[in-house]
């Protein structure tokens, strides 16, 4: 398998949310929606700063997804009320530099953005460090690959870029209602909330009572994508049979399909496995399980090949596509080259 190199800079890696927002105008609105551009900060850490300079409840502002911190994201954000140009444009002031976030006005409407109702995400992904055999496949092949692809939850689910991958250990431990355990591992996780808890030294379970909520959801939803994770292993293993590869991506076992035809043998087995979901939800922490696809298929497009500046005598080429919301590019692209060897 070529192995490429992802994200050697954030802009490396540029995503942009699709999401319909209805929208009325301001007077008859209750809801104001902000497009959120960011480099290097979390979505949590985003809200969390929306709100502190707005002065409002953290829930008083809302996402519909999560977007990696180690790219350049679009997104949009809901606002329980009216953030004036002025706010806005004092909150760009404070947040610019190599890393930055940006706040623009989009419109109005009546309700939050609400997890679950984002339509997808669209990429536009440097691949680098290729060698020249895959360099030539790509020359050689089509402008547009048509592929399909496990759909695993990828490594940036179960911990920060350079941190351990535990955040599904840590959500079974808040499950279990270990608060010891969950705020060890918060300790060691270097996320942001992982940083509070370091200067924390008091009662673990007071420390995790005065998170947002909806940080703990996304730790136990962690787990939940571990349990779902385990399960489609097996299934590629057994369906996919001699044409998979057993792979270590960050110290987490995927097995990969190293054909087209093994993922498609692995969809025709089980297009979809149930997968449990928490989210906190009108004060409450809810669980919910729906199906999550097994494969997924997307067109991927390659608009360039050509030397690598940041890697001598390689090659780089980028890579533009459309995937479901909850799909990880990452994995799409480890897949593509996978399967580039064999198409």
């Amino acid at each position: 398998m070529s192995v490429c190199v992802l994200k050697a800079v954030p802009e490396d890696f540029a995503v942009s949310e699709c999401l319909g927002t209805a929208t009325v105008p301001a007077g008859a609105a209750d809801h104001q929606y902000l497009l959120l551009t960011k480099r290097g900060f979390t979505t949590h850490q985003a809200v969390a700063a929306v709100a502190a300079h707005l002065g409002v409840e953290r829930e008083a502002v809302a996402a519909a997804g999560l977007k990696d911190e180690d790219g350049v994201t679009e997104q949009t954000l809901s606002l329980r009320g009216t953030a004036s140009p002025e706010q806005l444009a004092a909150f760009n002031r404070a947040h610019d530099g190599a890393d930055y976030m940006r706040l623009t006005e989009r419109g109005h409407g009546d309700g939050p953005v609400v997890v679950g109702e984002l339509d997808g995400n669209c990429f536009r992904i440097v691949a680098r460090d290729l060698d020249a055999a895959t360099a030539d496949a790509l020359r050689a092949g089509p402008a547009q690959h048509n592929m399909f692809f496990v759909n695993y939850y990828d490594t940036q689910r179960f911990g920060v870029p350079g941190g351990p991958k535990q955040t599904h250990l840590l959500g079974g431990a808040l499950i279990d209602g270990d608060d010891e355990a969950a705020f060890r591992l918060l300790r060691e996780s270097g996320s942001p909330e992982g940083g509070q808890a370091l200067a924390h030294d008091g009662d673990p379970a007071e420390f995790l009572a005065a998170l947002d909520p909806r940080v703990l959801a996304f730790y136990r939803c962690a787990h939940a994508s571990a349990e779902w994770n385990e399960r489609l292993t097996k299934l590629v293993a057994d369906e996919g049979g001699a044409d998979t590869v057993e792979t270590d991506r960050e110290g987490l076992r995927y097995v990969l399909p190293r054909t087209p035809a093994a993922a498609r043998e692995v969809l025709r087995a089980a297009p979809e496995l149930g997968c449990g979901r928490y989210r906190w939800t009108d004060g409450k922490m809810r669980y919910t399980e729906s199906p999550r696809p097994t494969v997924v298929q997307t067109r991927v497009r390659v608009l360039g090949v050509r030397p690598d500046d940041r890697f001598p005598d390689r090659w780089a080429c980028t890579l533009s596509f459309f995937l479901p919301s909850g799909c990880y590019a990452t994995m799409a692209v480890t897949q593509f080259f996978q399967q580039l060897e064999t198409v």
